[in-house]
């Protein structure tokens, strides 16, 4: 069984949504197959700037730290995109780990 992932949310120039936060909490626990037994946590923050909508996560675990930014014009297209560009550099990382073959 794998640990949850500790998020943790910031929000700026901007109100607060449960259900902002349970669409990142959904969206974030899907990356723990990436993440090969290790505890890590996660730091999400909503901007908004004028019309645009940023997103930034950071999740930080024991082989480093990686960040998914994304702008656009709705919160959650933009949550999306800055996860789905967490998924592929943890997914990287994983596949750098697995092919390590230690001597």
């Amino acid at each position: 069984m794998t640990t949850p992932i500790e998020t943790t949310f910031t929000f700026r120039n901007m109100d607060s949504t449960e259900a902002l936060r349970e669409h990142a909490m959904d969206k974030i626990q899907k990356l723990d197959k990436y993440l090969t037994r290790q505890t890590a946590s996660a730091h999400v923050i909503f901007k908004v700037e004028g019309a645009r909508h940023i997103t930034e996560i950071t999740v930080t675990m024991r082989g480093g730290q990686f960040v998914g930014t994304e702008t656009g014009t709705d919160m959650y297209a933009s949550l999306d995109a800055a996860v789905h560009k967490l998924e592929i550099q943890l997914s990287r990382n994983k596949d750098r780990l697995k092919e390590h073959k230690p001597h």
